[in-house]
C-alpha cells in the first residue's frame, strides 16, 4: 500500500529573500545607489571632521579616532533608509508588495532559486553569502599601513631631503589601503542587497507573525562590515598620526598635501 507524497511547501522566507534579490537587481543601479551612499558618508566625515576642528581638536589621530566611528553609525543609517526606499520606490508597472509576495509564494507560485552572484565575487545563493574579497582587503589594507608606519619610525630625522619622501610615500600608502579597504570590504552591493532583504523579511514577519531567529537589518550590516569598519580606523588613526608627527602645521589631510607639495 503506497503513501502518497506530500509535497513540501517552500520557506516563504526563503523564496522571498531570492525574489527579493532577483527584484531589486533587475530595476535597480545598485552600484549607483552604494556610490550615493558612499558620497553621503564622506560628506559626513567632512562636515564632522570640520565642526572638531572648530571645537577645538587639533591632532588628527584623535579627529579620527571619535569621528570615524560616529560616521560608521552614519552609514548603517544610511544603508537602512537607502533599504527601505528601494523596496518602496517600486516601478508602477511591476509593483513590489512584500504581503502580496508573501502570499503568492506561500501559494506555490514558484520563484526562480538560481543563485544571484555579488558584484563583489560572492554567491547569494539562499542565505546570502557576501564576498570573497573583505577578508583579503582588510589583511593587506593593515598590512601595509604596518609596514608604512614601521618604515616612518625608523626614518633618520638627519636627512632632510628623505623626510618629505618619506612621508609623502606613507601618506600615499594609507590613503591608498584606506581606499581598498572601503571599497572591497565597506562599500558594496552586497552589504546593501543584505540589509534590503532584512528589512523586507522584517515587513513580513509583521504581516504575517512569521516566527524564525534572524540577525535583522542591523545585525547583518555589521557582519557584513565590521571587520572593514575596524580596519579603516586603525589605518585612519594612523594616518593622522603620521600627518601630527611629521607635519604638525597641517590642520587636515587636504592642508598636509598641500604641504607636501610645497616641499
Amino acid at each position: 500500500m503506497g503513501l502518497n507524497k506530500i509535497p513540501r511547501r517552500r520557506d516563504p522566507a526563503l523564496a522571498l529573500e531570492q525574489h527579493t534579490r532577483m527584484k531589486l537587481r533587475t530595476t535597480r543601479w545598485l552600484r549607483l545607489h552604494v556610490m550615493l551612499i558612499a558620497m553621503l558618508t564622506l560628506a559626513g566625515l567632512w562636515l564632522g571632521g570640520a565642526l572638531l576642528r572648530w571645537a577645538g581638536f587639533e591632532a588628527l589621530a584623535l579627529r579620527y579616532a571619535l569621528l570615524l566611528p560616529l560616521t560608521y553609525l552614519l552609514y548603517l543609517g544610511l544603508l537602512r533608509l537607502w533599504a527601505r526606499m528601494l523596496l518602496d520606490d517600486e516601478p508602477a508597472d511591476g509593483a513590489f508588495d512584500v504581503a502580496d509576495v508573501a502570499l503568492d509564494l506561500a501559494d506555490g507560485v514558484p520563484v526562480p532559486a538560481r543563485a544571484f552572484r555579488s558584484d563583489m565575487g560572492g554567491d547569494f545563493g539562499g542565505g546570502g553569502a557576501s564576498g570573497d574579497f573583505t577578508d583579503g582587503a582588510v589583511e593587506s589594507g593593515l598590512s601595509a599601513g604596518g609596514k608604512t608606519l614601521g618604515a616612518l619610525a625608523d626614518a633618520d630625522e638627519g636627512i632632510v631631503i628623505a623626510i618629505p619622501l618619506a612621508v609623502v610615500i606613507g601618506i600615499a600608502t594609507l590613503l591608498a589601503a584606506l581606499l581598498g579597504v572601503g571599497v572591497f570590504a565597506l562599500f558594496g552591493v552586497d552589504v546593501l542587497l543584505a540589509v534590503a532583504v532584512e528589512v523586507a523579511l522584517a515587513a513580513l514577519a509583521g504581516s504575517f507573525a512569521y516566527r524564525r531567529q534572524r540577525e535583522g537589518w542591523f545585525g547583518t550590516a555589521i557582519g557584513h562590515t565590521w571587520r572593514g569598519a575596524l580596519a579603516m580606523l586603525v589605518l585612519g588613526v594612523a594616518l593622522g598620526w603620521v600627518i601630527d608627527h611629521w607635519l604638525p602645521a597641517a590642520d587636515s589631510l587636504p592642508h598636509a598635501m598641500k604641504l607636501l607639495l610645497q616641499h
